[in-house]
């Protein structure tokens, strides 16, 4: 009977040691899955002195300087002042992305800020860019 026993949990441990314990189990890490991460050139762009009813285009750089592919998955602009064009395709690691930015001053005058919010699958997933300008009148 103790030999039958014995035999047994012989035998559960070699199943449990073949098949793997929890605590041996491999944990997925950020770095084996890959995560894409953004170095922007800049992300506050100073347009300057313009007149009102103006067009003025920017255009932020930006790295991935992380070790999946980057999407840009969408582009928020503060008003309906601001239209962004954004890449399409991914972004591959170590390669370089543009956002531009239109910004259309008609009906604006003095100091304006406008904040462009950027969601990707980058670290963190949401990011700010700026544009700044002084819109005076023609």
């Amino acid at each position: 009977m103790h030999a039958y026993i014995r035999m047994l949990m012989v035998g559960f441990t070699g199943m449990w040691v073949a098949c793997g314990s929890p605590a041996s189990a491999p944990q997925a890490t950020n770095q084996q899955q890959g995560q894409a991460t953004i170095f922007w050139e800049d992300t506050l762009a100073d347009l300057g002195t313009i007149k009102e009813g103006a067009e003025v285009t920017h255009t932020f750089t930006f790295k991935n300087t992380g070790n999946a592919d980057l999407q840009i998955q969408q582009v928020i602009p503060s008003c309906g002042c601001t239209v962004a064009d954004v890449p399409s395709a991914p972004v591959h690691p170590g390669q370089q992305g543009h956002i531009v930015i239109h910004y259309h001053s008609a009906g604006q005058t003095g100091e304006q800020t406008k904040q462009i919010t950027i969601v990707s699958n980058a670290h963190p997933a949401k990011q700010s860019l700026y544009l700044k300008a002084r819109i005076i009148q023609p």
